[in-house]
């Protein structure tokens, strides 16, 4: 009798996690199935959301718990709600989870947010590009007086990895009609949103990839905002994009596993206190007709750090 009830002491705890990922999985399918949302077809929610389970349940050795033990129920149900209905995946490094006190918060990587970008109606694609000391980054005016990309001269040697090597980046989003949109930031305009968010640390070890991440986010919000799509999905959108700016809560733990190569090794990634909410910067969103862009830089992924 000792045996059976410890046994089943020992089980709860799984079978309501368990549980709970059932009921966010069935609570999206319903969305869909109600035409709430959209999903690609390839999109398995269940896979999706189990995936994310195994992440949460995975033990920090020095802490002794995992984020799934450090949050309340609702909050990782939420997250992991806010996650499929993006038609995003932990698996594909498209996000991940920070326990801000006892909440669990979803966060987009910077090929979430590609992908989430993608699925808005009329945009064909999104790319960004880090502009380096050394190199030639040049604009126009269009012939209707909006800034219009024209050229960037690359040098593959000035590409250090150093912050202080940064002058800029920019992302051009481009809509199924051929229109681009073009957003520039400078690098002082890059360090101001990154000094009023929560992952600093992770920025100043891995500027050129964040910086990228930076202007796309900055890039979408236009997108975002006057997209026509669901309000589920533009909530959700939204939801994650604000977790990194939450004001003033602590972080007990975090799980960045940011977008970190699948054959790199893991590590625990340290992140300071969050301050304030994004201070935004005034970007230069503009619509040009098509010209011809430079091809997306590629992600540069090696076994020290995340391919973001």
């Amino acid at each position: 009798m000792t045996n059976q009830l410890q046994e089943t002491q020992q089980m709860q705890p799984a079978e309501k996690k368990n549980e709970l990922v059932t009921k966010v999985a069935n609570k999206v399918k319903a969305m869909v199935e109600n035409n709430q949302i959209n999903i690609p077809e390839n999109y398995s929610i269940v896979n999706a959301v189990q995936a994310a389970y195994f992440k949460l349940t995975e033990v920090d050795f020095k802490k002794k718990t995992s984020l799934m033990d450090s949050a309340t129920p609702e909050s990782v149900a939420f997250s992991l709600q806010d996650m499929a209905i993006q038609a995003l995946s932990v698996a594909k490094n498209q996000g991940y989870f920070i326990v801000y006190g006892d909440k669990m918060q979803f966060t987009r990587s910077y090929h979430g947010t590609q992908a989430v970008l993608k699925r808005l109606n009329g945009v064909k694609d999104v790319w960004a590009n880090v502009i380096w000391k050394g190199e030639e980054f040049n604009v126009e005016y269009n012939e209707r007086g909006q800034l219009a990309f024209k050229s960037h001269s690359v040098d593959w040697m000035a590409a250090t990895g150093k912050k202080e090597d940064i002058l800029g980046a920019y992302c051009i989003i481009e809509r199924d009609d051929g229109v681009q949109f073009l957003t520039v930031m400078t690098m002082a305009e890059i360090q101001t949103s990154w000094s009023q968010s929560s992952m600093q640390t992770v920025q100043n070890k891995y500027p050129q990839e964040m910086a990228k991440r930076t202007v796309i986010n900055r890039a979408s919000k236009a997108f975002i905002n006057t997209s026509d799509d669901s309000d589920l999905f533009i909530g959700a959108i939204n939801r994650t994009t604000e977790n990194e700016f939450e004001d003033d809560k602590p972080i007990r733990e975090i799980n960045p596993q940011y977008e970190i190569d699948q054959n790199a090794n893991k590590e625990v990634l340290d992140f300071v206190e969050p301050t304030i909410g994004e201070i935004i910067q005034p970007a230069k969103e503009v619509a040009t007709q098509k010209s011809t862009p430079k091809e997306p830089e590629p992600v540069t992924v090696t076994s020290d750090g995340p391919g973001f």
